[in-house]
This record gives structure tokens, C-alpha cells and sequence, in this order.
């Protein structure tokens, strides 16, 4: 075996690199998202059973268009369609 050299150097190295952060930590910016005053988040508790027939009704609207429709979409066209 080889002896070894320099010990206290490379640990010297060693703790110095542990010490040093990796990248320079920079100034925390908080930002503040704009709420659309015209849409305002909700969430549903659909039954089972609910859902699966929205979701039947998402499927074949997808199916019949090409395009793909979302349970959600279902809900807000249902919506719409009774106020």
C-alpha cells in the first residue's frame, strides 16, 4: 500500500468544501397571484354514482367531437344550460 499523503491538507479541503454552499442563496421574492374577478375556484363532492354518469357524458362527448372533454366541462355546460 501507498502511503499517504498530505492528510491534513485534504482534510483541511474536505471541511472547507462542506462549509461552502453550492449556490448563492438569493433574495426570497414573495409573490402575489392575481385572482380573475370573474371565476372563483370551487370543489365538488360528487356521489359515485353522479360522477360516472358525467363521467359517460365526457366520454361520448369525446367520442362524438374528437376533442377531449373534461368532467368539468360537463358540469359547467350542465350549468349553464339551467340558469
Amino acid at each position: 500500500m501507498k502511503k499517504a499523503k498530505d492528510i491534513a491538507d485534504l482534510a483541511g479541503r474536505l471541511t472547507d468544501a462542506a462549509a461552502t454552499p453550492l449556490l448563492q442563496a438569493g433574495p426570497v421574492v414573495e409573490t402575489k397571484r392575481k385572482r380573475s374577478k370573474e371565476v372563483i375556484n370551487i370543489f365538488l363532492r360528487l356521489p359515485v354514482e353522479l360522477h360516472a354518469l358525467i363521467e359517460a357524458e365526457a366520454v361520448s362527448r369525446t367520442k362524438a367531437t374528437g376533442k377531449g372533454v373534461s368532467v368539468q366541462q360537463v358540469i359547467i355546460g350542465k350549468l349553464t344550460e339551467t340558469i
